[in-house]
């Protein structure tokens, strides 16, 4: 039954809220198990694509269906969910015994895991909305649970996208199933092909609007940097890791199970591709820009890696948008990388604040010495991100460079280069300030965090490592979901990946860079040793310094660069959208003052007016 892949975590969320409130890591310890069940028992379905589980209702007249289904795609979606949860559960047994709303926390984590399941398994709109919307608010509340005030307004800002955007996706959906009087994705497809191109584009572009604000997609990413930021620290993994990526899956829905790209194929064109397809991809480009240049400015290191995640949402986009063989398979690898390097840097990041009590980077530096194996979660991570090989991130970015050289998108693969090459500027930046340079004298006693947060970390880094070398254990899923939506495959062995200009060969790199290091470790190992002296045991131009700080250069790190942006950092989408609201919200004071006077005849007038427009637009429809 595929409910109980929904309805078992949402149960259990009562339960550890309850046992929470006796014990504050009984909650986080039922997380993990119950996570791990899912992951089991999702194992066993996999190749079983024929499951589906349908219910039905009679509503007014009409009989509303809810279907349920398991595919190649909505099943990779769910064991990515499922496992990222069971490493986030067991961080958070300790990193949460002082958090005051752990209990909140655990319930409402478990509710998103089974709501993101059922959104995946979902095969028609309504279901769909239904466990969206269960999605969506209690991630608000999780965002809402974090930094006091800076929380709430960030909660405020996500839940009013999210909200306005879910809102016109469900009357797009309910304008359709009044023409076929099904919400079926099926029966909506059909309609689609059939009814005019327009206004088929047009619905499909307002149902896409609530997958594109949880992507992060410009220009609706406003609501990322805050809400990461501010997040409880153990739910900015799985906000970043995995709730961006359920917006891809319902662009993905919408591209080729809804027959968007079948529907525009022959519309206008630009370069060999459909002119909307171009302008999706054109987002893409443009995200990955604002992402990177927006996290290189930042003090903050959780706003950081926001902006970051923002930035590599760009490139699945753009593989997605190109609608080749390498292109989708390019942004699959890369969704499922992501979330692997991502969640190791956040969960690097929270061991770093659960030990200091802040993110700001300017208040931190020489941890590394403090905490070895958060620094060497960190590093190996930001390796990924960067898309160094022979780590998972230099494959998934590899393919996307092929799809774009294969098609001659020049302005897409010069965004997509710049991304990669910029993003070693803010990888480095936490790099430096937290782990490098001078220890402050406050943090001389901190010490590596417990054993069951380090377990996840040290997961995490064997993953990067093995998905980059055995690409083809990711490639067998994604050539399965490929052939589901009627994509050619991509050619691919256990260690290589065929691409538009020759095959990546990573057993052959990883030898090369392990030949490498070993030689020089032995190098290290047998040459002269460098004689250790104290952090403040150095010279300064003839300055001598006595503290820490002044040593220690990391507060607005890259200034001069900074200076180029400055001018478009002030005229941010951000400012636009609050002075947009304000103005709305004045507007709505001015008419509220010019129609409720308080006057009852002048009620009863509205009353009536109401009724005559209900009339002439029931009689029009």
């Amino acid at each position: 039954m595929l409910t109980n892949y929904i309805f078992i975590p949402i149960a259990a969320a009562f339960i550890a809220y309850i046992l929470n409130k006796r014990n504050r890591k009984a909650g986080a310890v039922i997380t993990a198990l119950v996570s791990a069940y899912l992951l089991l028992s999702l194992t066993a379905l996999y190749g079983r694509w024929d499951i589906t589980q349908s219910f039905n209702l009679s509503l007014m007249g009409y009989k509303i269906d809810f279907l349920l289904a398991v595919n190649p795609l909505s099943w990779l979606f769910a064991v990515m969910t499922a496992a990222i949860s069971i490493l986030i559960a067991l961080f958070s047994i300790n990193s949460q015994e002082n958090f005051k709303f752990s209990s909140v926390f655990n319930l409402n984590f478990l509710i998103i895991i089974g709501s993101m399941i059922g959104i995946v398994f979902a095969r028609d709109f309504l279901t769909l909305f239904i466990f969206w919307e269960l999605m969506t608010w209690t991630s608000f509340y999780l965002i809402s649970a974090g930094k006091k005030k800076m929380a709430g307004r960030a909660a405020y800002r996500y839940i009013i996208l999210s909200a306005g955007a879910a809102y016109a996706f469900l009357m797009a959906a309910i304008f359709i199933f009044q023409q076929t009087g099904s919400f079926a994705f099926d029966s909506a497809a059909e309609f689609l092909v059939a009814n005019s191109p327009a206004q088929s584009i047009m619905l499909l572009l307002v149902i896409s609007l609530p997958f594109i604000v949880k992507a992060g997609i410009f220009p609706l990413h406003i609501w990322v940097k805050d809400a990461h930021g501010n997040a409880p620290k153990e739910f900015s993994p799985f906000l970043s890791g995995m709730m961006l990526k359920i917006g891809i899956y319902g662009m993905i829905v919408v591209f080729y199970q809804l027959s968007f790209f079948k529907i525009i194929e022959n519309t206008i064109a630009y370069r060999g591709l459909p002119l909307l397809s171009y302008l999706f991809a054109l987002l893409g480009a443009v995200t990955i820009i604002t992402g990177t240049i927006l996290a290189i400015r930042q003090e903050d290191m959780k706003k950081l890696v926001a902006y970051s995640s923002i930035s590599q949402m760009g490139y699945i986009i753009i593989g997605i948008a190109i609608a080749t063989p390498l292109g989708f398979s390019g942004s699959m690898l890369h969704l499922m990388n992501h979330l692997i390097f991502k969640s190791t840097i956040f969960l690097a990041l929270a061991a770093v604040i659960y030990r200091t009590g802040t993110t700001k980077m300017y208040e931190m530096g020489g941890l590394i010495f403090r905490m070895p194996l958060t620094f060497a979660a960190y590093l190996t991570a930001i390796i990924a991100l960067a898309g160094i090989p022979p780590t998972n991130g230099f494959i998934s970015k590899w393919v996307i460079y092929q799809a774009l050289i294969e098609k001659g998108y020049l302005f897409l693969a010069i965004a997509a280069f710049f991304g990669s090459i910029a993003s070693f500027m803010y990888v480095f930046k936490p790099l430096s300030t937290v782990f490098l340079g001078q220890l402050k004298p406050q943090h001389q006693n901190i010490k590596e965090v417990p054993l069951l947060m380090k377990i996840p970390m040290l997961i995490l880094i064997l993953v990067i490592v093995l998905f980059g070398v055995f690409p083809g254990i990711q490639m067998n899923i994604i050539n399965q979901i490929s052939g589901y939506l009627g994509i050619e495959t991509v050619n691919y062995t256990l260690y290589s990946i065929q691409g538009a200009n020759g095959a990546w060969n990573s057993l052959l790199i990883f030898n090369i860079f392990s030949a490498g290091f070993i030689i020089a470790l032995l190098l290290f190992s047998f040459a002269k040793k460098s004689k250790l002296v104290g952090l403040l045991d150095t010279y300064s131009s003839g300055e001598y310094i006595t503290d820490a700080e002044s040593y220690h250069y990391a507060y607005q790190y890259y200034r001069p660069f900074d200076r180029l942006f400055d001018n478009l950092a002030a005229k941010s989408l951000t400012d636009f959208y609050e002075t947009l609201t304000k103005n709305l919200v004045r507007s709505g004071e001015g008419l509220r003052r010019a129609l409720a006077a308080g006057k009852l005849q002048n009620y009863a007038l509205y009353s009536v007016l109401l009724f005559v427009i209900l009339a002439a637009v029931g009689w029009i429809i």
